[in-house]
């Protein structure tokens, strides 16, 4: 989570498709034992995160099958707890690891870096509506395709509604 949050993490940052602060060792004036101190930091945090996720994903199924089989919502409100203690201690240990990364970097290597991070999330916001807006054409040719298939399966002769659909092909062919 403290990677999530600063999006520091050595492998999973990349792995989602975004960038590891060691990318930038270079622009950010990381020192050799700096990186050193980070990645101690990032493996303690991303080690207790991957047991503590194993551990709640565990809880979770115990959980369920409490509530499926209708037991003692007394023994449900104790399971509920837990999770959710085990759900403030991840939270807690994620500030306490945002908290050592930002004494680690000095300010100027810190707002370089939260700079560095908008404009990611910038590109990313950026490329959700386009990615939403290609959906939806394809969803309209795939429509449009389908369409004229039926019209062509049924063989009959629509000829009105067949100039409309070639129209709007056409609108589309236009438009991409």
């Amino acid at each position: 989570m403290a990677a999530s949050l600063y999006h520091v993490s050595i492998s999973s940052a990349e792995d989602r498709g975004g960038d590891s602060i060691f990318k930038y060792k270079k622009e950010l004036s990381i020192t050799d034992q700096q990186e050193k101190n980070l990645r101690g930091i990032l493996s303690k945090i991303q080690s207790y995160m991957t047991e503590n996720a194993e551990k709640l994903g565990g809880l979770r199924a115990e959980l369920n099958k409490l509530i499926a089989d209708k037991a003692n919502p007394n023994v449900i409100k104790i399971k509920l707890q837990t999770i959710a203690r085990m759900q403030a201690d991840a939270t807690y240990e994620d500030i306490a690891s945002v908290r050592a990364i930002e004494k680690e970097l000095t300010a100027e290597q810190m707002s370089r870096w939260r700079s560095m991070q908008e404009e990611y999330k910038k590109g990313l916001q950026q490329a959700v509506p386009d990615k939403a807006a290609d959906t939806k054409k394809a969803d309209r040719f795939k429509l449009l395709m389908q369409e004229f298939d039926e019209y062509f399966a049924a063989d009959t002769k629509k000829a009105g509604r067949y100039e409309e659909l070639m129209q709007e092909l056409d609108e589309y062919s236009a438009q991409r």
